[in-house]
């Protein structure tokens, strides 16, 4: 027997020819036979596999394979836009582009593909070497380039020439930019309000999905899942871009004139809190502070109506009670405080109208040190404005058990406190409003990107710091002033403006430095309904000229009258004036007192005038003499009628009063 029928060779051996080749062949056709069924088995076992993986686990390894090849592309969403309260675009977003050369596909010498991007958008010298050297690859030649001189480069130079859009961001109106500020390198908000409003304005981004060939090159496969972008919400502003470019601009032409190393101009509807224009301006080179917000100072004389509020509100004192203020001299321990002017005897209206400091420290004798800190906080000194959006500084108000017996009556005179623009601003907003001091506000609704309103900020009140019967009383002593001619300004503009000087001694690493000074006005409108707060204030003016009534009150009026001259901006009409009588320059130099101020005039153009003169009222509107020849000066002053007296060498440097002022013919003008 053999097994399984297969013979071995020993076997076959023995076997005669015929039996041995049927045996050789039997035994191949059983090989064959097996070798046939394995194979059979072998096919049978892939076709069912295959099966298994085309039918049954189709559908896991088509998974696996677009998780293996498939990703996700995002899709930067359209940043929002910041608009001005009339709608007025302050931002915007915008396209931009990294252009790239592709040197080995070029059509044109490299050189010349380069001069060609050149003569389009600039190409830094590194650049030009980069793509001299380069041995291929896309190599960046350009970083910003518009959608239009995309669309340029593209026609001239042709094949060779690429590029890759990123989200920019367009600013269409110059001002507010510190405001604003600027996107960073991450495409989201970097400074100002792009920063801090960046939950608003970012929107969602979106994705597109994409596929991955074997040389890891991405392609959007049709039929595709695409997610959209979900564009950033629109931002309004409260601010009015006409104002604060007026702000800006008068701020920038006060500190060219009066060589002052900074300053700012804040204007706000006190009713509301709502802050209209903010200009900041620093030589330091701080681009991305705002002073207004960020730089507390002493206010000096500006803080008197709050030491009058508080007496008034605490029943200590009469406006009509006299008040000896020692022929402006008075020592208190090892101070002397001192008045520009001396007086015997002051009302106590008079006190802050004539901005007695003798005057002031008396009075904050009949308060507490309690109450006096009280009505100061009150008034928000001390506390941030809860403004929300923007970095700003608290300012400094000590507690009274940190005083010395001198604190009240420096605190009196607007020193030992240091308080913002913005807080200042704000807390004459509160005599104006009838003694509520309000929230500021610098945003005033969201709207989504179909242009519908989906938040809208609503003026809040902070509290009520004084009776309206004490507001009304501040407000008519700083009226007074200008019934009585007194005023350290003659009157000149169309707006009814009453309001504080301020000069305060500048102080430098703890100490008041000699001949250094910080000129400050605020004031509101119309003064006796009051529906706009103005405030100027300029640092470290140069020149003998530096007091508050000469230099921030005529900013704080140009800039008025500037508002009232331009077109889209809102004034109420009852800030114009239309009898208002002159108001004669008292004819001080530049020791004028500070005090309270009104600016009211008929306005210009009335019939009557020529040649800078009023003949029906006998008033002559001051001329700026800068730069002209002491005898030019001279000979036009005396063709106006006004007398001359010259302090000065050469040209004329500065003059008293202000250029602008109305005198009455006879008057003198001081030049230097």
């Amino acid at each position: 027997m053999t097994r399984f029928g297969i013979h071995s060779t020993t076997q076959l051996e023995g076997l005669a020819g015929d039996a041995q080749e049927a045996a050789l062949a039997r035994t191949q056709r059983i090989r064959h036979r097996a070798l046939g069924v394995a194979f059979t088995l072998v096919a049978l076992a892939y076709a069912v596999r295959l099966g298994d993986l085309q039918i049954l686990e189709s559908e896991a390894h088509r998974a696996r394979q677009v998780a293996q090849s498939a990703e996700w592309e995002s899709l930067p969403a359209v940043r929002g836009r910041i608009l001005d309260r009339h709608g007025r675009v302050l931002a915007a977003p915008d396209t931009r582009y990294q252009a790239f050369l592709a040197v080995n596909e070029l059509r044109v010498d490299r050189a010349e593909a380069i001069e060609t991007v050149a003569a389009v958008v600039p190409v830094a010298s590194e650049r030009r070497s980069a793509i001299a050297e380069a041995t291929g690859g896309w190599s960046l030649v350009a970083s910003d380039v518009s959608d239009e001189e995309r669309v340029r480069l593209q026609r001239t130079i042709g094949q060779g020439i690429y590029f890759e859009s990123r989200s920019a961001r367009e600013y269409p109106r110059s001002m507010g930019r510190r405001l604003i500020g600027a996107m960073g390198s991450d495409g989201k908000g970097g400074t100002g309000l792009e920063a801090d409003l960046d939950f608003w304005l970012v929107g969602e981004p979106g994705r597109a999905e994409v596929r991955l060939d074997g040389h890891r090159n991405a392609y959007r496969p049709p039929g595709g899942q695409v997610i959209d972008a979900v564009p950033g919400h629109d931002v309004v502003l409260t601010l009015d871009a006409e104002l604060q470019r007026i702000a800006e601009n008068e701020l920038a032409r006060a500190l060219a004139k009066t060589g002052a190393s900074g300053g700012d101009i804040v204007l706000l509807d006190p009713r509301t809190g709502e802050i209209l224009a903010l200009a900041s301006e620093r030589t330091d080179g701080a681009v991305d502070q705002i002073s207004g917000l960020s730089d507390p100072y002493e206010p000096g004389s500006t803080l008197k109506p709050f030491l009058l509020a508080s007496l008034l509100s605490e029943g200590v004192v009469d406006l009509d009670e006299i008040v000896d203020v020692e022929d402006g001299r008075l020592r208190i321990g090892s101070r002397v405080i001192t008045d520009v002017y001396g007086y015997d005897t002051l009302s106590v209206r008079r006190v802050i109208s004539k901005s007695s400091n003798v005057g002031a420290a008396k009075l904050s004798a009949r308060l507490t040190p309690a109450v006096q800190h009280r009505y100061l906080r009150d008034f928000g000194f001390g506390m941030r404005t809860q403004l929300e959006y923007l970095s700003e500084s608290p300012g400094r108000l000590s507690r009274p058990e940190s005083w010395t017996s001198l604190s009240p009556a420096s605190l009196a005179m607007g020193y030992e406190i240091s308080a913002t623009s913005l807080q200042l601003a704000l807390a004459y907003g509160a005599i104006a409003n009838g003694g509520v001091l309000m929230r500021p506000s610098l945003v005033r609704e969201i709207r989504d990107p179909s242009g519908r309103m989906v938040r809208r900020f609503d003026p809040t009140p902070v509290r009520r710091v004084i009776s309206e019967e004490v507001a009304a009383a501040v407000r008519g002593v700083l009226e007074e002033v200008v019934r009585d001619g007194t005023g350290t300004l003659a009157s000149m503009a169309r707006f009814a403006v009453a309001g504080k000087t301020g000069t305060a001694r500048l102080a430098v690493n703890g100490r008041y430095a000699p001949g250094r000074h910080r000129a400050s006005f605020v004031g509101f409108a119309p003064a006796d309904d009051p529906r706009l707060v103005i405030l100027t204030r300029l640092e470290d003016p140069q020149g003998e000229v530096y007091y508050g009534g000469a230099i921030a009150a005529p900013t704080s009026q140009a800039t008025l009258k500037a508002a009232l001259a331009a077109d889209g901006v809102q004034v109420d009409p009852r800030l114009v004036v239309s009898d208002a009588r002159p108001r004669p320059w008292s004819g001080a130099a530049a020791g004028t007192p500070e005090g309270a101020v009104i600016f009211a005039s008929s306005g210009t153009g009335a019939a009557g005038t020529a040649d800078g003169i009023d003949t029906s009222r006998g008033v002559v509107a001051l001329p700026d003499l800068a730069g002209l020849s002491a005898r030019a000066a001279a000979a036009r002053l005396h063709a106006l009628g006004l007398r001359v007296e010259w302090r000065g060498q050469g040209s004329v440097a500065g003059q008293s009063p202000a250029p602008g002022s109305e005198l009455l013919r006879g008057e003198t003008v001081v030049l230097r």
